[in-house]
């Protein structure tokens, strides 16, 4: 994290080697090869020295000002516990809270209402708090170029991200990838804020130091950066699978109603105060029905003497003849019935 001083001392340790050719080609020039070939190598010496003495106060100043940011939190939310990134140029940090489902970004706050573009000591920082569904998109660039992007299906989303290209078209965004080496490795995160849409996280920057895409150092970064594009590309993409799986419990539940073979569901409840009427209903039916079969067998009793006159056989002539005589023997026939 450079400052004034630091960037002074900077500017003396890159002169150094140029001083020490000046006083080599002096030397040389009075014949006195020796004492050129010394001061070279003493001015070297020195530009190193002073570079070493630069790292170190901005290795300190950047360790004290990390500190100063971890003071800044989320209200209920400890980012100190939780998976969080600070960037490289301590101008921004990134959390995301899985169980509120919220995005927390840290950015400087104004300096004379002019946007801070490098860090210093005791920078005090603002808080943005988003939710998940106002992440648009997400972009990983190297030296500014775009290497890959994801992005919400929405009017809105390429409104604002072709104004958004617009705008870095006119500063002159770069058309080509860097082939050996980079200077800036950043992931780029597009929310819905129509005061400051576009946050930057730098995985790298170094303006004046390249870093070369075969080291070890790049690899590092490059696979850092990866995964925290991998989780908001999963956040972006997250409403697309529950809005799927949404739709298909409605296919299987109008499926079955449409043929006909689904049965409806009884609670437990139901079933009881079903089969009590049931129940009911069964000893009214057995109730009834012994009393019409009560009824029609006092009439059938009632109809059985006409029902045995009407079955009774026919006499014959030689049986009515006999009859007829046992009456007049006892006295109870007369020729008035003939």
């Amino acid at each position: 994290m450079p400052s004034k001083i630091t960037n002074l001392i900077s500017g003396i340790g890159c002169s150094t080697p140029i001083f020490g050719i000046v006083l080599l080609g002096y030397f040389f020039y009075n014949r006195s090869f020796l004492l050129g070939i010394g001061a070279l190598v003493v001015f070297f010496l020195v530009g190193i020295l002073l570079f070493g003495i630069v790292h170190q106060v901005e290795d300190k100043r950047k360790k004290s000002q990390l500190e100063f940011l971890q003071t800044f939190q989320p209200d209920q939310f400890d980012a100190n516990r939780h998976k969080s990134f600070t960037s490289y140029d301590l101008l921004s940090k990134i959390a995301l809270d899985k169980q509120r489902e919220k995005i927390y970004l840290w950015m400087p706050e104004l300096k004379k209402d002019v946007k801070v573009t490098k860090a210093y000591i005791n920078m005090p920082y603002v808080i943005k708090t988003y939710s998940y569904s106002d992440i648009l998109a997400v972009n990983l660039k190297e030296d500014n170029y775009e290497t890959a992007s994801v992005q919400r299906d929405t009017h809105y989303t390429n409104f604002l991200l072709n104004k958004l290209k617009e705008e870095e078209a006119a500063t002159g965004s770069p058309t080509s990838q860097p082939v050996d080496k980079i200077t800036s490795m950043d992931l780029e995160i597009i929310v819905d804020d129509s005061t400051n849409p576009k946050h930057l996280i730098r995985f790298y920057h170094a303006p004046y130091t390249p870093l070369r895409k075969d080291t070890l150092e790049y690899a590092a970064h490059v696979k850092e950066r990866q995964e925290w594009f991998t989780r908001l590309k999963t956040i972006i993409e997250q409403p697309n699978v529950v809005a799927q799986e949404i739709d298909r419990p409605i296919e299987t539940i109008e499926s079955p109603i449409l043929t006909g073979t689904l049965e409806p569901v009884v609670t437990q409840e139901n079933t009881r105060i079903t089969m009590e009427v049931d129940m009911d209903r069964y000893t009214l039916s057995s109730h009834n029905h012994s009393e019409d079969n009560a009824e029609e067998n006092l009439k059938i009793n009632k109809t059985d003497p006409q029902h045995e006159q009407n079955n009774e056989k026919p006499t014959s002539y030689f049986e009515q003849l006999l009859e007829k005589n046992r009456r007049q023997l006892r006295g109870d026939y007369t020729d008035e019935e003939n």
